[in-house]
């Protein structure tokens, strides 16, 4: 069965190397990126349930609304119905006030921070997928 996957982070190069890295890892799985939270949202809104994400990445610092806010609204409108959904806040913020905010919602799965691209990548698709 198909793993669906979607990256909410504003870094272009990020999304593309999770791209290419999917790729040539895993063949079952399919990567919708959104550079912004609002498209994010807009997209979570269209899915069917058949659609919907296995797994959610969200970065933290983004502009417009950031990864709490996102997590904030995730939790009012999907969470309770798709509970089973795992989300990763992935950032390069090592803050100890930013890793127990997100681990402080029910909805976040994992707190994961950025090393390499590709390092980071393969410990989340090994262990979430």
């Amino acid at each position: 069965m198909t793993k669906k996957i979607l990256l909410i982070d504003d870094d272009e190069i990020n999304n593309f190397i999770a791209e290419e890295w999917l790729k040539s890892y895993r063949d079952d799985a399919k990567l919708r990126t959104a550079s912004n939270v609002e498209d994010a949202l807009t997209y979570l809104r269209s899915c069917t349930d058949k659609e919907y994400p296995d797994l959610i990445l969200c970065d933290l610092k983004m502009p417009m609304y950031n990864g709490f806010e996102f997590i904030e609204l995730y939790e009012d409108e999907f969470y309770p119905e798709h509970p089973n959904t795992k989300l990763l806040v992935v950032s390069s913020s090592l803050r100890k006030q930013d890793i127990g905010q997100a681990k402080a919602y029910s909805s976040v799965s994992d707190f994961i921070a950025k090393h390499s691209i590709q390092e980071t990548f393969h410990f989340i698709f090994d262990r979430y997928l």
